[in-house]
């Protein structure tokens, strides 16, 4: 009687440790999703903040380079309808990410060729902005692309630390790039008054608008590695208990580690990514002349 009771103890403990395992398994699996879609978000904001930023290089209007302006208004064009496919390409990607888990093999070939055609195209625009001696816009638009594969390859992935570092690396560029581009156009007021009203109509609202999904996106993510440290500690808590009998265990501890080095560093690029939504609207109103 003393060893059934004894052999139906331990077989409740194993119960419980199975149920408790089953439960960290599926807070773990849960964060990571979280973390995969909001990794997705950083990606598309990135695709938006790169196309505000296109829309504040104007042609100079004084001392007019012999530029093809035809061609200029051609490619404009075709990276703008370029941007509208990536967009819904993006969308499908998030969409099958939210119910399967994962981007498709095709999605994701089909993500990164458009943002590939996008380079292609900015690296024509920034030829031809070469071309006519406007070097400074012509290294915007480079970067534009540069920086557009970057977060192409976040949106397609699942966290990645390398990933997110190249795209903040790639917009830190592009950022610097702005700025050289602002400076120059606004000493020698190079934008016609047509441009600077449209900078003022059109991009500093959705600055102002981005700025406003970035400080709910930093604050997002804020919350996910606070839960993320939280589900971490009560797995290392219990490491313990557990794996003495389950080596699973340690490798839940080591995984939900691993997922919180992993948002650290998406909170750094959100943070990094609102800094330059901020410096892109100082960037409107100088070119726009109502800073």
């Amino acid at each position: 009687m003393k060893k059934r009771l004894v052999k139906h103890k331990k077989a409740l403990m194993v119960i419980g440790i199975l149920l408790l395992l089953a439960a960290i398994a599926w807070a773990a699996a849960e964060l990571s999703g979280q973390a995969n879609s909001m990794a997705q978000d950083a990606g598309s904001n990135s695709a938006e903040l790169e196309m505000i930023t296109m829309d504040t290089l104007k042609k100079p209007s004084k001392n007019v380079p012999p530029c093809d302006w035809k061609k200029e208004t051609q490619l404009r064009k075709k990276i703008s309808n370029n941007d509208a496919k990536y967009k819904k390409l993006m969308a499908k990607a998030k969409s099958e990410t939210k119910s399967d888990g994962k981007v498709t093999e095709k999605t994701r070939d089909a993500v990164l060729n458009q943002a590939n055609s996008y380079k292609d195209l900015q690296d024509q625009y920034a030829s031809l902005w070469s071309a006519c001696n406007c070097k400074t816009r012509a290294k915007l638009a480079k970067s534009l692309g540069n920086t557009r594969v970057k977060s192409a390859a976040v949106v397609v992935s699942e966290i990645d630390q390398k990933k997110l570092d190249e795209m903040n690396a790639a917009q830190e560029e592009m950022k610097a790039a702005r700025r050289e581009y602002v400076e120059k156009a606004a000493a020698n007021d190079e934008l016609s008054a047509a441009d600077k009203k449209s900078i003022q109509a059109n991009v500093i609202p959705q600055t102002n608008k981005m700025m406003a999904t970035m400080k709910k996106f930093v604050q997002a993510v804020a919350g996910l590695m606070s839960d993320v440290q939280e589900s971490a500690q009560k797995m290392s808590s219990n490491k313990g208990g557990i794996g003495g009998m389950f080596g699973a265990a340690k490798s839940m501890v080591s995984g939900g580690t691993d997922l919180f080095k992993k948002v650290q560093t998406l909170s750094s690029v959100a943070q990094n990514m609102s800094t330059n939504t901020q410096d892109l609207m100082t960037d409107a109103q100088t070119l726009s002349g109502s800073s």
